[in-house]
């Protein structure tokens, strides 16, 4: 996975200097003892810079494991929480995904190492916006954006092996539990705000929808709809 992603930033725009390459391995050191152990989520933690994709004056935060403000009044989750979601999702190279929330487009271009392609939802104009450029300035070429309502999700691509919903819902949304693959899988944070959360993964079995519950999380709530503004 890892090498997926140097080659592509490689020929990049952008580029690392040594500082940010040993801010980017402590991360990883400190993810893994908080019990990310997958090898290909890491390595793309590794070596994405996160502070891409955050403002200016925030890129000194960018390598803490905290959540960090982005715009649209919305927040980037720590690298922790995205890293234990990806995980828990089971990815694997030749799987199509699809990645409710775009948000910053941090977690979309760790996604877009680990699988073939990755089609992501995003409900505000801004944020899909600055997304795409900063997918451009890496050289990230297997990611398909939309601006929509992402409940609904994405059905003239479905289906998909793998979506990942960047939020928390009280009940995983019929409309991407139908458009699983056969034996896909669907991970999103269950609970209302301010209430505990599980992170859950549902599978797509012969016999239906199987629900497996991973452990504690805390992620926002999902909004549904496609911003009005912004």
């Amino acid at each position: 996975m890892a090498g997926r992603h140097a080659a592509l930033l490689r020929h990049a725009e952008y580029r690392s200097d040594d500082g940010e390459a040993m801010a980017l391995a402590r991360l990883a050191l400190t993810l893994s003892s908080k019990g990310l152990h997958d090898r290909r989520i890491l390595g793309a933690i590794e070596i994405l810079p996160r502070s891409l994709f955050v403002a200016a004056a925030h890129k000194d935060r960018a390598y803490e494991d905290r959540p960090i403000p982005i715009e649209c009044g919305q927040t980037c989750d720590a690298p922790s929480v995205l890293g234990l979601v990806y995980q828990a999702a089971e990815i694997a190279p030749e799987h199509r995904l699809l990645q409710i929330g775009t948000g910053s487009g941090w977690g979309t271009a760790i996604l877009a190492g680990l699988c073939t392609k990755v089609y992501t939802i995003e409900r505000f104009r801004t944020l899909a916006d600055l997304a795409v450029d900063r997918f451009a300035a890496l050289g990230l070429d297997n990611v398909v954006p939309a601006v929509q309502d992402g409940l609904d999700g994405f059905a003239r691509h479905a289906p998909f092996h793998r979506i990942v919903v960047e939020g928390a819902v009280e009940a995983p949304p019929r409309a991407l539990l139908d458009q699983l693959a056969p034996q896909g899988v669907l991970v999103a944070a269950l609970g209302r705000p301010r209430e505990p959360q599980v992170l859950a993964r549902f599978r797509r079995a012969d016999a239906g929808v199987v629900r497996e519950d991973v452990g504690p999380i805390r992620r926002v709530a999902m909004v549904p709809g496609r911003a009005s503004a912004l």
